[in-house]
Formats: structure tokens, C-alpha cells, sequence
């Protein structure tokens, strides 16, 4: 066998290893272990770090929040604190549990995640300086990170920065204050890996913190049984899965790892899924009774309201029309749209209908009509509430979009 031939030979193997079943196998062996520690460690609840981190959580544990903390803001000399992803909605969690279990994964080379090892640290560091602060008391703010990861030259370098992260959040409008007033302890990151061997939980009890246990969901090692392991294979899903996605996966996993002929199996159970919603591509936002999809008729069987967004159709008591363009022109005709969106849905979401916002992608136009609707009409739990103007921040917008992009695939 020549040179050529053994590069032949090992792309080709390559490729196999890095397969859709192959992946999906791995991170069916991984969510195993987060369920392994989630039995473990009970008393806390677990929440997938968007996006990778989804797909490792078994819905029936899943918490139905989500953070998103990324690796890029903890690269090497690019490390940051995000005021637009500051996951202030984690507190009221933590302060329910004293506690909690994040999940995400790594691709081959790490044991864990640069949002995990880097981010989140910062993260604890920069929140508790910022309590520290503001209650003027003792109180832990120093950053922790796992150390055969981390150097003490990083953290050296990092460290000197949470004071300016701090000093940056305490001044940007976020009410600091207000967010951490049920804080006993101070948030600090517990590490466990695919690694470790977990046989006696962990006990928290009497411990000086809040602990954020940060379950990095690959192994480093070839956990291969009847299949070619793939360490972090959720990574980049949008390169690999297709139209297949987090929920898909879960809702059909048993005749997704069951088949290695899986795109042919992905193309049946997306088609099975459309056809179960009766509405070719609908996503339900988060745990409302709101959803976005592609644009239909003027009603929908299943939902009480639909708002179709595009060309101009009759609107009815049960219907609204926007007539929107999908262009520079309809940024001027979305602002006088958005007033009649929420005029019309207003009774609907008081009753808890179930309502549908449309357009010919179920992208733009659909989506900014849904923020708008769940900004105005929600809680940070997704139940009906109004919000007054003065009562709507930068940072529940976010929430709210975010909560749109990782329930609709489109976006």
C-alpha cells in the first residue's frame, strides 16, 4: 500500500467516525453520564448551555431554561464579560435550589469547554465583585478555575480584569441589586468531566457557595461500543444534523440509533413530525402558546389565532394580516405593524389561546412579530403578563429572542 493509497484509506475512516450515526451515538453515550450525574446530584436542576449543550439533555430533565455561555469569551487574551449574555435568569434558579447543573461538551483535544473552564468563572468572579460591592461586606470574589486546565499566569491575567467587568455591569442598567437580593452565598464553578469516575455524590450542604456544577458531557478517551466515538459530536450541528434538531433527536432517538442508514431515517421522522403538527414547519416558543412558522391559510386547525405577515389577505376576528414587505421597506411598515399585532393578540393571550405568527420563510418578518408579542405579554417564566414600556429592558428583549432562536430552527 502506497502513500496515496493510506490517504485514501484514512480519510475514508475519517469520514465514517465523523458519520451522523456515529454522532448521534456519541452523544447518546454522553447524555448517559449527564444523566448518570444528574441521579447523582438530584437536588439541582440541570440546564443546557445553548447551543452544543442541548443536545446532551434528556428532555425529561431538562430545566426548562437554557443559558448561553460562550467559549469565544473565554479565549486566550480575548476574555469578556457579555452584558447581552449575562443569563441573569439563572439567579431566581440558583436561589431555589442553591445550586445548579450546566452541560455542555468540547470537541477532541479538551476536557472541557472554554465556557466552562474560562467564561463561567469570569461570570461568578464579576457577579460576585459586583455584590461585593454593592452590599459593602464580606464576600468570596475570587475567580476560580479548574487548575490542570487553566494556568495560574491565565488566571492572573483574567483576574485583574473582573474589577473593570464589575465595575461595567454595575453601570450599565442591569439592576444588580434587585437580581441577587436572594443570594445567601457566592456562585462559584464545580468541574466534572467524562472523566471522572463518579461513585459517591458530591455534598454541597454546608459548603461556603452556591455551587454552578459545570458537567462537560465528552470523554477525551475512545468510549466506542458497536460504534466509532466522537468526542463533542453535538458541535456545529448546523454543519452535520440537517433538519434534524435537539427535540427531534429525543422525541425519535430510539429509531434514529437504531438504523445506521440515519439520513434516510432523519428525512422520515422530520415528515413524520411536520405532518403531527399539521402546520409544515411550526415551532412553539419555549413553554408558551405561542408559535412562529411558515406562511398558510388564514386558519390553522389547532390554534386559536393566526397573524399572517406578508401579502395583503382579509383579516377576521380570528386573523390578522400585516401587510409587511420583506425588505428595507418593511422596517418602516414593521413599526406600524407591531402596535396592531399586540392590540389584536391582547384577549387571546389573557385566555392562554394558542396562537400562530406567520410569514412566507417563518423567519424575519414572523420572528419580529413573536418578540414583540412575548416582550410585551410575558413573564420571564412565559406566563401572561403585561408589560408597561417602563417596565421593558434591553435584557428581557434578548431573554425573549432568545428563547425564539433556540425553539425555531429557522431562525
Amino acid at each position: 500500500m502506497d502513500n496515496n493509497d493510506i490517504y485514501l484509506v484514512s480519510e475514508k475512516l475519517r469520514q465514517e467516525s465523523r458519520s451522523m450515526y456515529n454522532r448521534l451515538r456519541s452523544i447518546d453515550a454522553d447524555a448517559q453520564f449527564v444523566t448518570h450525574v444528574s441521579e447523582m446530584l438530584s437536588e439541582y436542576p440541570v440546564i443546557a448551555n445553548e447551543r452544543c449543550g442541548v443536545w446532551y439533555v434528556d428532555p425529561q430533565l431538562a430545566h426548562s431554561d437554557t443559558v448561553y455561555f460562550k467559549s469565544t469569551d473565554g479565549h486566550t487574551n480575548n476574555w469578556k464579560f457579555s452584558l447581552r449574555r449575562a443569563n441573569t435568569h439563572i439567579f431566581p434558579i440558583l436561589a431555589q435550589y442553591n445550586g445548579c447543573i450546566l452541560v455542555d461538551s468540547t470537541r477532541k483535544g479538551k476536557r472541557m469547554p472554554d465556557s466552562f473552564s474560562r467564561t463561567i468563572p469570569i461570570w461568578c468572579a464579576v457577579w460576585n465583585t459586583a455584590v461585593k460591592i454593592l452590599r459593602n461586606t464580606e464576600w468570596d470574589c475570587k475567580l476560580y478555575t479548574p487548575p490542570r486546565v487553566v494556568s495560574e499566569s491565565e488566571n492572573s491575567h483574567m483576574s485583574k480584569l473582573v474589577p473593570v467587568f464589575a465595575d461595567m455591569l454595575l453601570k450599565s442598567g442591569i439592576d444588580v441589586r434587585e437580581l441577587t437580593k436572594e443570594m445567601k452565598k457566592p456562585v462559584r464553578p464545580i468541574w466534572i468531566t467524562r472523566d471522572h469516575r463518579l461513585t459517591i455524590p458530591p455534598d454541597f450542604t454546608d459548603a461556603e457557595f452556591c455551587p454552578i456544577v459545570c458537567v462537560s458531557a465528552s470523554s477525551t478517551q475512545d468510549c466506542s461500543d458497536g460504534f466509532m466515538y466522537v468526542q463533542g459530536a453535538a458541535d456545529d450541528h448546523e454543519l452535520w444534523a440537517g433538519k434534524l434538531t435537539p427535540q427531534l433527536f429525543w422525541k425519535y432517538k430510539e429509531q434514529l440509533l437504531g438504523n445506521k442508514n440515519t439520513m434516510e431515517i432523519v428525512d422520515q421522522v422530520v415528515n413524520i413530525d411536520q405532518d403531527v403538527q399539521g402546520s409544515g414547519g411550526v415551532s412553539f416558543i419555549r413553554n408558551t402558546n405561542v408559535a412562529v412558522g411558515r406562511q398558510m391559510a388564514t386558519s390553522v386547525p389547532g390554534f386559536d389565532a393566526v397573524i399572517s405577515c406578508g401579502e395583503r389577505m382579509d383579516s377576521s376576528e380570528k386573523h390578522l394580516c400585516l401587510s409587511i414587505h420583506d425588505s428595507k421597506k418593511g422596517q418602516t411598515e414593521m413599526a406600524t405593524a407591531i402596535p396592531l399585532a399586540l392590540q389584536f393578540v391582547e384577549p387571546f393571550m389573557r385566555n392562554d389561546s394558542r396562537i400562530l405568527v406567520c410569514c412566507a420563510q417563518g423567519t424575519n418578518l414572523s420572528v419580529s412579530i413573536a418578540l414583540a408579542i412575548l416582550t410585551k405579554y410575558t413573564d420571564d417564566n412565559g406566563q401572561f403578563q403585561v408589560n408597561e414600556r417602563n417596565m421593558i429592558t434591553k435584557q428581557m428583549i434578548q431573554n425573549r429572542l432568545l428563547w425564539i432562536t433556540t425553539s425555531h430552527a429557522k431562525v
